[in-house]
């Protein structure tokens, strides 16, 4: 799974290394009262792939609106995505809020970048979803990030093969407590669909048969009569 992720990771410094940061440029570019000179050279002097997420974070919330331009942000992203990957990371729940690439209009980037970009996205899907000391946290912020840039069928095809355990109970808590994504009309029926499909359903079963918990078989029960009666979802 991380062999997958890896691949992607490097995948994106090659594509991007072509992109250098000039100290000069950047100052010119920035914000004068809101970016300091010792932030740039911090950022600037220090080799890409040596920056903390700490040392990154104001350049990763600024980017290209008070922060630089597009090509300085273009010589961060890898960097960005690579820190992202970290169960412990503050960038990967906040990529989606400090929205970056949409606002860099990103699919007018050359082909090749955003092809780096979206395998990136779809293996670290792959790696979270397939984990299985994933958390529902985890699950969460990859996923508002699938919706976010076009890769739900994606993602829910991934998902329906997944085995781990963590992957079913985030649905089941999810069905009963509601779910912590943004999504429209349209991906809410696709998601509602999907739920309530054979392949998924089976899979919540499955789980109810194998648990020894009673409070939680209990809660699988509620959950699969949901789906199956299709009654409506929360989203949030």
């Amino acid at each position: 799974m991380k062999e997958k992720l890896d691949i992607s990771v490097q995948n994106l410094y090659n594509i991007f290394e072509k992109y250098h940061i000039d100290v000069a440029r950047l100052r010119a570019n920035s914000c004068f009262c809101c970016v300091t000179n010792k932030e740039i050279k911090q950022i600037a002097n220090k080799p890409l792939q040596q920056l903390s997420e700490e040392e990154l974070e104001h350049f990763f919330r600024s980017a290209v609106s008070t922060f630089g331009t597009i090509d300085d942000y273009k010589h961060f992203l890898p960097r960005i995505l690579d820190l992202m990957r970290y169960p412990n990371s503050d960038f990967l729940h906040d990529f989606v809020c400090y929205e970056k690439l949409n606002y860099s209009e990103w699919e007018t980037w050359p082909i090749e970048e955003q092809n780096a970009i979206e395998d990136y996205f779809i293996a670290l899907w792959y790696t979270t979803i397939n984990d299985k000391n994933t958390t529902d946290y985890l699950i969460e912020d990859v996923l508002n990030i699938m919706l976010k840039y076009g890769y739900l069928e994606i993602a829910l095809s991934e998902w329906s093969n997944t085995q781990t355990l963590k992957s079913t109970l985030f649905i089941v808590e999810g069905v009963l407590s509601g779910f912590n994504l943004k999504v429209n009309t349209r991906n809410y029926n696709k998601i509602s669909e999907w739920l309530s499909s054979e392949i998924m359903l089976s899979k919540i079963e499955d789980v109810f048969f194998k648990t020894n918990n009673k409070t939680l078989a209990n809660r699988i029960s509620i959950a699969y009569t949901i789906l199956e009666n299709k009654y409506d979802l929360t989203f949030c």
